[in-house]
């Protein structure tokens, strides 16, 4: 999670060398291929998750994606891998939100009824949710990495692995996190000055 958290270093000419020659021998042997894929699949997932806001979809679409690219190897040419690779992904991302898109002839379109939220539900959630987020902007730097892999769906474990810490460590900051968080809120469920 550290190396999610803090900026890339920005990227050089060797980077960009160092890239272009794996993607050269990537046509005649696969593992080169393999280096690029572990250089990039993570950054390629979250770009994913961030546009298409589902893990399994942000996890089709990396896979789709590096098949992409893997068979147009051929096409790249001079053009340097990683943007190549990240216009792959934007493509895949526009294509996976089309897919999703219901289409109905517009004489339907008339008798449809909307089971979607109301305005007011919708209003009401984003609200809460910058209330979870001035809270968690509260909180020590390692309980708030905890509480938001937490809320992104990751198990005890699983924190503790990308954190690179034990599985107790996790609890210890996932329970501080909350004695903090409860502090912070009075029994209206305002945030207190």
């Amino acid at each position: 999670m550290d190396t999610l958290l803090r900026s890339q270093a920005p990227r050089t000419t060797a980077d960009d060398t160092a890239d272009a020659a794996l993607a050269g021998r990537a046509m005649r042997d696969a593992e080169a291929f393999t280096t690029l894929y572990r250089a990039y699949a993570l950054d390629v997932y979250h770009y994913c998750y961030r546009r298409l806001g589902n893990r399994e979809a942000a996890e089709d679409a990396t896979s789709q994606i590096f098949i992409n690219a893997y068979t147009g190897l051929h096409r790249l040419g001079k053009k340097p891998f990683r943007p190549w690779l990240f216009a792959i992904a934007r493509n895949v991302v526009v294509d996976t939100h089309r897919s999703r898109r219901s289409w109905f002839p517009l004489d339907e379109t008339f008798d449809r009824e909307d089971n979607g939220p109301s305005p007011e539900t919708i209003a009401i959630d984003l609200e809460q949710r910058d209330t979870v987020q001035q809270l968690l902007r509260q909180l020590p730097t390692r309980d708030r990495e905890v509480v938001e892999l937490r809320l992104a769906g990751l198990t005890g474990a699983e924190i503790a692995q990308t954190l690179n810490c034990s599985r107790e460590a996790v609890r210890s900051a996932h329970y501080r996190a909350m004695q903090r968080i409860r502090e912070f809120v009075t029994e209206e469920g305002v945030i207190e000055p």
